[in-house]
């Protein structure tokens, strides 16, 4: 590894911690002595990245700081790429356009070697003819689940049995070629995913949820790690 690279990688590995780094946990992740450590950290702080460090405890860095533009190598803008690609064939049109003004921001950004293989790319994700419609609004529910808002809608399984939801929306899953919304539905008091083709009148409403122990997404994973699986509403 290039001495500049690691000293852009040190300066990430600070970053991503919220406590005190010894010399030593530095050293053993990149493979380096403790002296190199010292002379890394000094030129960086010579060079104006405000790290803080103190005999016995570690090194921090300013939670303030922000590093320039990061610049990726060959094999992340291919998986990038890739990931745009799939957005655009299994989403909708509105995060699509977010995913493609995002590579175009990075190609803007990138020196003209880069550029070049960037457009070399050939890793695709195109939409297959057995993708399944439906009719609500995919950037609206993102949105809900961003900011906490309840949604209400009518449900349709595959007996041809219908209801009506109003859930806590805490996730979208892709199953090829199936999206699930997951969330804690108030009919059932429990746990539920729910197919997005077979939804109907979405409502993203104006009541708002807060977390509740045993209703988050961190406890819907815990649950169904130990259950076998996601409990489909067909």
């Amino acid at each position: 590894m290039r001495r500049a690279d690691r000293l852009f990688q040190i300066v990430e590995f600070l970053s991503s911690r919220r406590q005190a780094v010894t010399a030593d946990v530095i050293a053993k992740e990149f493979g380096i002595c403790k002296r190199t450590v010292y002379r890394d950290v000094q030129d960086l702080v010579l060079s104006g990245v405000p790290i803080n460090g103190e005999a016995g405890v570690g090194y921090m860095l300013d939670r303030d700081y922000r590093l320039k533009p990061i610049m990726f190598d060959v094999a992340e803008l291919e998986a990038l790429i890739l990931g745009a690609s799939m957005v655009c064939g299994w989403t909708d049109e509105k995060f699509a356009k977010d995913a493609i003004k995002a590579v175009q921001k990075i190609y803007n950004v990138l020196p003209g070697g880069l550029r070049d293989e960037m457009a070399k790319t050939a890793l695709f994700a195109p939409q297959k003819t057995n993708k399944v419609p439906w009719t609500v609004d995919f950037t609206a529910i993102r949105h809900a689940i961003r900011a906490k808002n309840k949604v209400h809608f009518k449900y349709k399984r595959e007996d041809g049995q219908g209801s009506q939801r109003t859930i806590r929306p805490l996730a979208l899953t892709f199953f090829s070629p199936v999206w699930l919304l997951s969330g804690w539905c108030e009919k059932r008091d429990d746990f539920r995913h729910f197919r997005l083709d077979r939804m109907e009148e979405m409502d993203v409403l104006k009541e708002r949820f807060r977390d509740e122990k045993g209703k988050t997404l961190k406890d819907l994973h815990e649950k169904e790690c130990g259950t076998g699986g996601f409990r489909i509403m067909k």
